[in-house]
């Protein structure tokens, strides 16, 4: 645009800005939908009623028109040629006119593509088509049809329409006249030749001599500078497309209209050519305590004079006498050190020794610690309390940050639900709010107001991160395959990944947002996680060659990203995820480990509600099972610390688990510690009756007691609550029956129980062996057996006829029962058998071992004895080839036939042997 153009662009923004506009909406906007033209109007009316082709004065034809086939012929004609355009919908100039939100919109068209497009977003005007709706009117922002709506049937078309327009639309025009007084005006989608123009031209003319304000015209098409001449001295002040040319078709002219449009009130910055214009572009985002590095390039408005590339360096691609110096301006560096990832910006450089730290926003960041310690009820109430306040004095940063948290956070389950005071905006919503704060605030408000709307409101930061972080992801896949078939690559797809990852984090944290809950946050998190473990994977990998190698490589997770990926990775996916990479085990650094021990450990201090502290420490618990952990006897404090409950007897059980599988790197001086933590356990179970409730770990308990358990030293429990509850059913008559309670945790912890509480045990035990076949609990016997718990010879008739009958029971093919009784019957039957409690003839007598084909491989081989492929198939697949080789192949002809399976599936390939 040439100067002339920029000064009219300038003073329209100016009645934009002071909402002092008003846009005359002309045919042309509607014809680029697809709407008639009125030479297609006429050309109908001059065909129908067979006038000279030598009639241009379109008035008239109408009104010959209207004269000859009377009212309804001549609207139904109009109404038959619009609809054959009844597809027609709002374009992108109408979504224009709505963007900029001019005070008033008044226009000549008879349809209701403005009201359709208004229609789709939250600001609102009133329609006024008629004269008998301007005493209803509530708002103060106007469409205006003043030459009526073809569905009310009061349209301004022909002569007669034209010559008492003031009359049939007094009211109407009366408005008119009056808005357009003390308002500026553009004319868009009209010609200087319409005598619709010309008209309205008149009326503007004729009312204020001059007076009013000066109106602009813009014109896709090329003008005759004498008729501009003409205009200007009239007060009209006509703007021509700067590729004006002639012969524009339709779509031309729509694309040169919705163009000029984009350029008003776009608060575009202008091209920085000095390091204060550059923070003059930026420094509305100085509000935030952290932006992305990209953010900042795009309002900085650099063009395609910079390149940023990784994402924290951002560099000179023009000439260097157009290179700006930024170095020397102290609230620009200051704003790059303190609130972006920026290593360098054009001349300024990051201080090497100068480590990141993020600031966060303090007038919310109590808030915030309510939301990330889940109290959600309270952050919500403390939110809307600081909203209120913050908009009371203007601080309508805040106010929106805390305002969108309300809207984010959900109830908390912990607690009874407090008041959550009103919005002060009452009932207002927080979109109207929002808009009309970017509609009426003052130029740095708005340009806050719109970056909030544009980038946070509607998660349009998640998103694009998401997009990121999957195409590096991608990058990541791509460079794996080409790394294992040979290749080598050079690139800083780590550090990306890390800087777009961190630098969310970061925004989020620092202008405390509460997204965390959101999938879609978590799916971002998930997607990094899994770039490390590719980078991981590939440290696993050996080369072909020395020459071979690749760029994304770690052999272990840093601190920082363990810090920040822990409480956001999906638990339930990480084996899979694992799996996926042939991944058994992770390392990370020793700080990240001491990080996840030490947290475990803090929050069991801290933590007063088990339920919140279960749901916390499941992630890092979960995270730490897939950890190489460097020194195990670390977990020991940690599970100090835990208290014993049913919210945490899972998370205890992991723990416990990781401490087992790597018993043999437990110091033996700290064996005692671990028995205490076992003691103290089954301490407080015996001792609040929640062997139930706990019973799922003591076969981890009997396990580690089996490890402390040396030559040199010998743990015993002696617990005297335990003592005393045995004593009491021993003592007392009618209560020998109760100890089946105790029967899980007898079974487990007879061997570690000191001599005199195991003689109580036995007495019992005797006891009971003589009660009746009626009263006796034949699972609690088996029980006993089975973990060498007295003998129970008298019961073995007992036993054999109740497992033997439920196999030999009719199956109901109509009723399925989980778990089967015969399958559940067969196995107890073979481990009393294992542990020679039966013989194979005791059960041959009771039922026919062909019955029991199928039900489980290990009694088709020990029993069956059916060595067949199919059976160690089915062992295999039960147990591993390793065990099965270990606890079947018992003798060489056994171990050959095992190792015949193993050669016969790898040489007809249905199994591949990994290589080490």
């Amino acid at each position: 645009m040439d100067s002339l153009d920029q000064t009219a662009v300038k003073y329209i923004d100016d009645a934009i800005r002071g909402d002092s506009l008003i846009i005359f909406v002309g045919a042309g906007i509607s014809m680029a939908s697809g709407f008639p033209s009125w030479k297609e109007l006429i050309d109908q009316f001059k065909k129908d009623i067979h006038l000279s082709d030598a009639e241009s004065d379109n008035l008239k034809i109408a009104q010959y028109y209207y004269d000859a086939v009377g009212q309804q012929k001549y609207y139904q004609t109009i109404l038959d040629i619009f609809q054959r355009h009844g597809n027609a919908r709002p374009n992108e100039i109408h979504r224009e006119i709505f963007r900029i939100k001019p005070r008033h919109i008044i226009t000549t068209n008879y349809d209701s593509l403005l009201e359709q497009c208004m229609d789709l977003g939250p600001f609102k005007y009133e329609v006024i088509n008629k004269d008998s709706d301007i005493p209803y009117t509530k708002s103060d922002h106007y469409i205006i049809k003043m030459h009526g709506d073809l569905n009310q049937k009061n349209i301004v078309l022909k002569e007669d329409d034209y010559l008492d327009y003031e009359n049939r639309f007094y009211m109407v025009a009366n408005l008119v006249k009056s808005i357009i007084m003390n308002n500026t005006i553009l004319f868009i989608g009209y010609s200087l030749r319409d005598s619709t123009f010309n008209s309205i031209f008149r009326l503007i003319q004729k009312g204020f001599d001059g007076n009013a304000r000066k109106a602009y015209f813009f014109t896709p098409d090329k003008q005759d500078p004498a008729v501009i001449e003409y205009y200007k001295n009239k007060g009209i002040v006509v703007i021509e497309d700067e590729t004006s040319k002639e012969g524009k078709d339709k779509k031309d002219r729509e694309k040169c209209t919705a163009s000029f449009l984009a350029q008003l009130n776009s608060k575009r910055p202008y091209v920085p050519a000095t390091s204060e214009q550059v923070w003059d572009n930026i420094s509305f985002l100085d509000k935030l305590f952290f932006i992305d590095t990209r953010d900042v390039v795009r309002f900085a408005n650099f063009g395609n004079k910079v390149f940023l590339n990784p994402s924290t360096h951002l560099n000179w691609i023009g000439q260097p006498n157009e290179q700006i110096t930024v170095r020397n301006h102290k609230q620009l560096t200051d704003f790059l050190a303190s609130k972006t990832l920026f290593e360098s910006f054009l001349d300024y450089r990051k201080a090497d020794n100068d480590e990141y730290t993020i600031e966060q926003n303090p007038a919310l960041l109590e808030g915030f610690s309510l939301y990330q310690k889940q109290q959600y009820s309270e952050a919500k109430r403390w939110f809307r309390e600081t909203a209120n306040k913050a908009f009371e004095r203007k601080d309508y940063w805040n106010y929106l940050t805390a305002e969108f948290n309300v809207q984010q956070i959900g109830l908390s389950s912990f607690g009874p639900e407090p008041d959550i005071p009103t919005p002060i905006t009452g009932s207002v919503t927080f979109n109207q709010t929002v808009e009309a704060l970017i509609s009426n605030g003052d130029e740095e408000t708005k340009r806050l107001c719109r970056y909030f709307r544009d980038n946070i409101q509607n998660f349009l930061f998640l998103y694009v991160k998401a997009d990121q972080i999957n195409a590096l992801f991608d990058s990541f896949r791509n460079e794996r395959d080409n790394y294992r078939s040979g290749g080598t690559s050079y690139n800083s797809l780590l550090y990306a990944a890390w800087v777009k990852f961190h630098s969310l984090v970061y925004f989020v944290k620092a202008n405390c947002l509460a997204v965390f809950q959101y999938e879609e946050f978590k799916s971002i998190a998930n997607r990094y996680f899994e770039c490390l473990l590719i980078a991981y994977d590939n440290s696993n990998y050996t080369p072909r060659s020395n020459s071979q190698r690749t760029s994304s490589i770690i052999d272990k997770i840093g601190l920082d990203d363990v810090q920040t990926l822990v409480p956001f990775l999906k638990e339930k996916n990480l084996p899979a995820l694992m799996n996926s990479y042939d991944l058994s085990k992770i390392k990370v650094a020793p700080a990240a480990e001491d990080y996840l021990i030490s947290h475990i450990q803090e929050r069991a201090i801290e933590s007063r509600n088990e339920r919140q502290l279960q749901q916390e420490l499941s992630k890092y618990v979960d995270f730490l099972s897939f950890i190489d952990i460097s020194d195990i006897n670390k977990l020991i404090p940690a599970l100090l610390q835990l208290p014993l409950s049913s919210m945490l007897t899972e998370t205890i059980r992991k723990l416990l688990l990781m401490l087992w599988k790597s018993a043999d790197r437990i110091d033996e001086e700290l064996y005692s510690q671990v028995f205490d933590i076992i003691s103290q356990h089954l301490t407080t179970i015996i001792t609040s009756d929640s062997i139930e409730e706990h019973g799922r770990n003591f076969p981890i308990y009997k396990l580690l007691l089996d490890k402390i358990n040396t030559v040199n030293r010998k743990y015993t429990i002696s617990m005297q609550s335990l003592a005393e509850k045995l004593c009491y059913i021993n003592d007392t008559k009618g209560k020998l029956s109760d100890i089946v309670n105790y029967g899980l945790f007898i079974s487990d912890f007879y061997q570690f129980f000191e001599s005199s509480l195991q003689t109580v045990v036995d007495d019992i035990l005797t006891k009971y062996e003589k009660l009746s076949d009626t009263e006796t609990n034949v699972s609690f016997v088996e029980q006993m057996i089975l973990n060498d718990v007295g003998k129970f010879k008298t019961k073995k008739a007992l036993i054999l006829n109740i497992e033997t009958a439920k196999i030999s029971e009719n199956e109901n093919p109509a009723v399925r029962q989980f778990p089967d009784p015969k399958k559940v019957a067969t196995s107890e039957l073979f481990n009393l058998f294992q542990r020679g409690y039966f013989t194979q003839a005791d059960i041959e007598s009771k039922t026919e071992l062909k019955a029991l084909k199928g039900l489980y491989p290990e009694i088709d081989w020990v029993l069956l004895q059916d060595h067949s492929d199919e059976t160690i198939t089915n062992l295999v697949c039960n147990r591993g080839f390793a065990n099965v080789r270990k606890l079947f192949g018992n003798t060489e002809k056994k171990r050959n036939q095992i190792d015949a399976w193993l050669v016969s599936q790898v040489s007809e390939g249905k199994m591949k042997l990994k290589e080490v």
